[in-house]
């Protein structure tokens, strides 16, 4: 079975990593691409040979050979172009965060659910080599029982011309929304789920509408503690230091970083007591977006599950609403 793909929002992202992903990976072709600028939409449709190109998502939606769409335009129009798709009968392959709320985002799960399509979030994290084997090692009890883990997701990014994301009708929020919401699900996917949420989120640099520094504590529903950072106001020059995670366990510990690389590339480090085993991996490793297209073809196939469904997305913003509700009120917010 063959999954052609129809990009709506042709944009940085879907350059960079999805096409290149859909042409890399086996049993998967780009046929349609659509941007607000039908000139910008060819040009993509020619650099990736993708077939057709449009300058909106409904001309997209109705290409009878398109089976699924990536959805990589801003969070303020993810909600609206997947209940499009799933009216239209395409399954769903939705760029992070997944909503602007928990509310949008259930209409999502909701409309896809309804048209018998599927709802994939692109938490491409999931399927770093690195991240992957720090499951299996959890799984086998490789650092005893976890009882904490910080991860960080930060960097420098004041309000720039022309960029949305300090605009909370597009992007929904600052850094949480933009970084941390990969932390969350990443956190969610090795640890298991979060039962409640202490943060403060600020904005202390920049003059902006949106906060630019933000530190979650989570309690798991597992007992353990965790602590998220992701900021906007943090200068980074050492990637691995700005952009990793530590887990930390009752007879040892994982250190990893960093975590978005887009070739699993980075360092992984078990130490117990046995001694330091290192499982980094360097450069031209295994890529995420690659692997997380070809388990989302498997799943339409019905030859494996959802690699990760809507919910999963909704969970994560659960976590966001929790954050925001705790700076406001200096308290702590039990996730329900």
């Amino acid at each position: 079975m063959t999954v052609n793909w129809g990009i709506v929002g042709a944009g940085k992202i879907a350059e960079s990593q999805f096409a290149p992903a859909v042409a890399a990976a086996d049993g998967h072709e780009l046929t349609a691409v659509s941007r607000r600028e039908l000139a910008a939409a060819q040009a993509f449709a020619d650099r990736h040979g993708a077939r057709r190109a449009y300058d909106s998502e409904e001309a997209l939606l109705a290409d009878s050979e398109v089976d699924a769409v990536y959805v990589a335009t801003p969070p303020h129009l993810h909600a609206r172009q997947t209940v499009l798709a799933a009216e239209a009968g395409k399954h769903v392959l939705c760029e992070k965060p997944m909503a602007m709320t928990t509310g949008e985002a259930r209409e999502m799960i909701e409309a896809c659910r309804a048209s018998g399509v599927m709802l994939t979030i692109c938490h491409y994290q999931r399927f770093n080599a690195r991240h992957q084997r720090i499951r299996r090692l959890l799984e086998a009890g490789a650092i005893g029982q976890v009882t904490a883990a910080r991860i960080n997701f930060s960097d420098r990014f004041p309000p720039q011309p022309g960029v949305w994301h300090h605009d909370p009708e597009i992007s929904g929020g600052g850094p949480v929304m933009d970084l941390g919401i990969h932390c969350i699900d990443l956190l969610r996917f090795l640890c298991g789920p979060a039962a409640s949420v202490a943060a403060l989120v600020e904005t202390l640099v920049d003059r902006s509408p949106v906060a630019d520094t933000a530190t979650l504590l989570l309690r798991l529903a597992s007992g353990a503690q965790a602590v998220v950072t992701s900021h906007w106001t943090t200068a980074n020059h050492e990637p691995e230091r700005a952009n990793g995670l530590e887990i930390w366990g009752t007879e040892g510990s994982i250190e990893a970083g960093p975590i978005s690389a887009k070739d699993s590339s980075g360092s992984l480090r078990v130490l117990t007591s046995e001694g330091t085993r290192d499982y980094s991996i360097g450069p031209g490793g295994p890529r995420p977006h690659v692997a997380l297209v070809e388990a989302f073809g498997r799943a339409v196939a019905g030859e494996g599950p959802n690699p990760i469904p809507g919910e999963e997305g909704l969970a994560g913003l659960a976590v966001v609403e929790a954050a925001d509700e705790s700076a406001r009120s200096g308290r702590r917010v039990e996730l329900r």
